[in-house]
């Protein structure tokens, strides 16, 4: 009793809570029985919420479902990720809530039982109701981006896009002729979403992200990339005679593979200078825009032999293997060289990892896959000299190297 107490008590918290607002609103006519679920609200994933919580869950369900039919993404994948959560009802709500401006229930006052309207809360007996919402299409569309960015299907090749642009501290974004950021940097962003594309087919799909992944799973996709820009853009001088200014903009980006983090290219472009007339906002943000836009697109034949790299490289498997006794950083060096070499069948290569004279990292990247690289270690006594006066010994048992005098 006292669960469904505080059930209600919620509900009502959240409902005095609403701001009202006479903007446009969209409507969700919501019909539950007492003993029903609220599958159907989230692509047919079962939930067992009744009562009050069951029209507020139900109408949030329903217009995000709705309005992730509206940007054309699979209902059925983001509701997955959420209930892997493992919400309770009260967390749901309050984890969906941010991306609504404003929200209300209304029941229909045709219900069988009108009495159970209590203070504006809904009781347990009631069936209809109407939920009014407004989303903030802004939190939206990053709530949608950054969940589904989370679920990973190996069969699914992703390119990543992590766009950082951004202006000099004594600029305000009415510099460059809009009034906010995304009027901004969301043409471009947009514009290189659509490069991508058209450019890099092989890829299932391009997600722009706000951040990287939080997760780095196994399950994804070994060909999917990030490619991380960053820009600033400075008004250095202005020309009063001419009505224009002179911009310039540092920008460089990173393009990795998503799931082992490997650099596969990087560039730092040199500082670009461009005088724009002031007279036209339009003009000025558009000729800004671009030359954002075509600093990435200019590398569009260096990205391609890139990830052309990265596919014939992405089926190889990668190990880190401590290195252990006293040694300098030429012995690393040596031997990454000697393994190389002698196991150059694999396509193995070896690097340095992390560095310290007692204890150091060598990631080995080659065809074989974990346990392989560690058996063919241990063949022929598991002993490698990789210099005059030092040898190389694999333990089986601690799967680490020991560095040790010849």
């Amino acid at each position: 009793m006292q669960d469904k107490i505080l059930k209600l008590m919620t509900v009502l918290f959240l409902l005095l809570n609403l701001s009202i607002a006479s903007s446009a609103e969209e409507k969700i006519q919501i019909s539950i029985k007492k003993s029903d679920t609220i599958q159907d609200s989230r692509g047919g994933l079962p939930a067992t919420t009744e009562g009050p919580f069951s029209f507020l869950l139900n109408g949030m369900r329903q217009a995000i479902t709705a309005e992730l039919g509206k940007n054309e993404i699979k209902s059925e994948i983001f509701w997955k990720k959420i209930e892997d959560k493992k919400f309770s009802d009260a967390d749901e709500i309050n984890f969906i809530r941010p991306y609504f401006n404003r929200f209300n229930i209304v029941m229909d006052k045709s219900n069988e039982n009108p009495q159970y309207v209590v203070e504006g809360a809904v009781a347990e007996n009631f069936q209809k109701a109407t939920f009014s919402y407004e989303f903030d299409a802004e939190k939206i569309k990053k709530f949608f981006l950054e969940t589904l960015a989370e679920v990973h299907d190996e069969k699914n090749k992703t390119f990543y896009i992590i766009p950082a642009i951004s202006i000099s501290q004594e600029m305000s974004w009415t510099d460059l002729g809009v009034s906010k950021q995304e009027n901004f940097s969301g043409v471009i962003v947009d514009s290189w979403k659509k490069w991508a594309q058209s450019q890099f087919k092989n890829f299932t799909e391009v997600v722009v992200l706000e951040k990287d992944l939080l997760e780095k799973s196994d399950k994804i996709n070994s060909e999917s990339v990030t490619l991380k820009w960053n820009s600033s853009i400075k008004k250095a001088e202005v020309f009063q005679d001419r009505k224009s200014a002179r911009f310039e903009v540092s920008a460089q980006f990173v393009l990795v593979n998503t799931r082992s983090n490997q650099t596969l290219l990087a560039f730092d472009f040199p500082l670009q200078k461009k005088e724009v007339s002031l007279t036209s906002p339009k003009d000025l943000s558009s000729n800004l825009a671009s030359l954002i836009f075509n600093l990435l697109n200019s590398q569009t034949l260096k990205i391609n032999s890139a990830l052309e790299l990265n596919r014939a490289t992405s089926t190889l498997s990668i190990v880190d293997i401590k290195l252990t006794g006293k040694h300098g950083l030429f012995d690393i060096t040596q031997i990454n060289s000697m393994l190389t070499e002698r196991f150059k069948e694999f396509a193995l290569t070896s690097e340095m990892k992390s560095y310290s004279m007692d204890s150091s990292v060598i990631s080995i990247k080659s065809t074989l896959n974990q346990e392989a690289l560690y058996a063919l270690f241990v063949k022929d006594g598991g002993k490698y000299i990789f210099n005059e006066q030092k040898l190389l010994l694999f333990s089986p048992e601690t799967k680490v190297f020991a560095i040790i005098p010849k």
